[in-house]
């Protein structure tokens, strides 16, 4: 895929435009003779561009998504951009709940001699539709945007990076860090636009080589070193759950009741893209004990073109575990012990891969039938009171490690988001870049008890204050804001000293542990909708 962008899509002319019962409603001149009108949901529209060719006029940008497109006969594109021209005045609703108007092209989309903007398209995550979304709605709407406001050149990436492998977005990541670090004055703002899952942005922390094996959090702070990199979320993975929880707020925020369930993800995606701001990314540094290792599996057969042949739906059975030990490893989502950990492992072995997108459901079953109980020592460092943190800084004392009583567990997990999946709500306090750690955590009571609180998390997080009894006493799922967590493992069997990580899996030896804390501010700048920003 070459970064040499096409012109725009030309857009088609509407007269009569206007908003009714929550739809974009105009009619073309071709067909305004007999009365056949065309609309799109408000909730389908981006934004709005001044026409380049007129002091007047506009052109309304919209996102149409097809269910099932791919199953038509012939095959159908699953995306549709929609570009009308108009020389009416616009109606207000268009200039409302996230949608606004572009007049010129903001810093972050600007390649030039003080920024780069990058296009990784990672053609394994989610349905392998990251493809797709760059040549049939990204490529043009960037071009289009250029077109019109009279800046073509600087609406073009710097590059475009498609995958080849599990490895691209981190090399990818290493090479930009080395050359923003290069010392030889030349330093760029960067922003990196991944159509990836969450595993993009995994990357993009621990790519840097200023960060990799590091065994402390104070590396590349100084006023000298580059600003963080901008990373852009267009969320085509499974889960995505950074993307859901910066977007909470704003997901369901269209004032028509009779307008739908919302803008899609990925038109909140491109709002935010070409309407949005950059914020510190917050995140976390997960430490762990000596002979750790990284657990993946890899594919034994090459493409012929230094790629391998695992497929969007990871179906393919000829894999290999490949082990690489590791010291430390950033986040920005979860780090997970137990039932968690287990499932996001056991669904990337080649025994469940070969049963492609079912294997989740067949793993998680699998667990819940053996429930097994986790054997680990849970601490948690807990949260200064006010009145400490107000203290002068001599004064100022970390808490002590404090343990849980149980010694078996079946659910620990931290996280600095609300959402592991859009309607999967772990941590409903969690609000998007309030750098806040929280713990959920339940012991080993059986099978059936995990999965009604599963189910109640995607009931809005009403797992959170449950309780009950049984006959090892009284049970709850507690919940709570940590600084610090600490899991030591004490299993013999291997299969269950597995950590998770954003996705990535570690195991640690007999006795080995895992340390969980945030992380200093700055790896990263992630754009998101304004609307979410805290308030000054």
């Amino acid at each position: 895929m070459s970064s040499q962008l096409d012109h725009g899509p030309r857009p088609t002319t509407g007269q009569d435009v206007r908003v009714q019962d929550g739809n974009l409603v105009w009619t073309s001149p071709a067909n305004r003779g007999d009365g056949a009108q065309q609309q799109v949901r408000l909730d389908e529209v981006l934004f709005t561009l001044p026409a380049a060719d007129a002091h007047a006029g506009s052109i309304i940008v919209c996102l149409k998504e097809h269910d099932g497109a791919e199953k038509q006969t012939p095959p159908q594109p699953p995306f549709q951009l929609v570009a009308l021209r108009t020389d009416e005045a616009l109606p207000d609703q268009l200039l409302g709940d996230g949608r606004g108007r572009i007049e010129k092209l903001p810093d972050h989309l600007r390649s030039s001699d003080a920024n780069e903007m990058h296009v990784v398209v990672s053609t394994g995550s989610g349905l392998g539709l990251a493809g797709a979304f760059w040549e049939e709605v990204l490529r043009p709407v960037l071009a289009l945007v250029g077109e019109a406001l009279g800046e073509e050149e600087a609406s073009r990436p710097s590059d475009v990076v498609v995958t080849e492998d599990a490895h691209s977005v981190r090399r990818f990541a290493r090479a930009l860090d080395e050359r923003r670090r290069g010392g030889d004055g030349s330093a760029k703002s960067a922003t990196v636009i991944l159509l990836s899952g969450d595993g993009g942005v995994v990357d993009m922390l621990n790519g840097g080589s200023s960060r990799d094996g590091s065994s402390n959090d104070s590396s590349s702070n100084d006023s000298s070193s580059p600003a963080a990199p901008i990373v852009a979320l267009l969320p085509l993975g499974t889960g995505n759950a950074l993307f859901h929880s910066l977007h909470k707020p704003v997901a369901s925020s269209s004032s028509s009741p009779s307008a739908g369930s919302g803008p899609s993800p990925l038109v909140l995606a491109l709002r935010t893209l070409f309407l949005g701001a950059p914020a510190s990314l917050p995140a976390f540094r997960a430490s762990f004990s000596p002979g750790a290792h990284v657990v993946s599996y890899v594919p034994t057969k090459a493409d012929g073109k230094g790629g391998s042949m695992l497929t969007a739906g990871g179906d393919d059975a000829d894999l290999a575990r490949k082990d690489a030990a590791v010291e430390s490893l950033y986040g920005a989502i979860v780090a997970s012990y137990g039932f968690h950990a287990s499932i996001v492992h056991e669904s990337d072995t080649p025994e469940y891969r070969v049963h492609g997108s079912k294997r989740f459901g067949m793993v998680a079953q699998d667990l819940l039938r053996e429930s097994h109980p986790y054997r680990a020592r849970l601490s948690v460092r807990r949260p200064k009171p006010l009145s400490a943190s107000d203290a002068p800084p001599p004064q100022q004392q970390q808490q002590p490690l404090e343990d849980f009583s149980s010694a078996t567990h079946a659910y620990i997990l931290a996280t600095l988001v609300s959402n592991l999946e859009r309607t999967f709500t772990i941590s409903p306090a969690s609000a998007p870049l309030d750098n806040r750690l929280r713990l959920v955590h339940f012991g080993a009571v059986g099978g059936q008890r995990t999965m009604e609180v599963m189910m109640k998390a995607y009931d809005g997080g009403a797992h959170v204050g449950m309780a009950w009894e049984d006959g090892d006493g009284p049970q709850r799922v507690s919940y709570e804001e940590v600084d610090e967590l600490r899991v030591e493992v004490h299993e013999d069997d291997a299969r269950w000293r597995k950590f998770c990580v954003d996705g990535t899996i570690v195991e640690v030896p007999r006795g080995g542990h895992m340390v969980v804390e945030k992380a200093r501010a700055g790896l990263l700048r992630v754009l998101v909708d304004p609307r979410v920003l805290p308030r000054r």
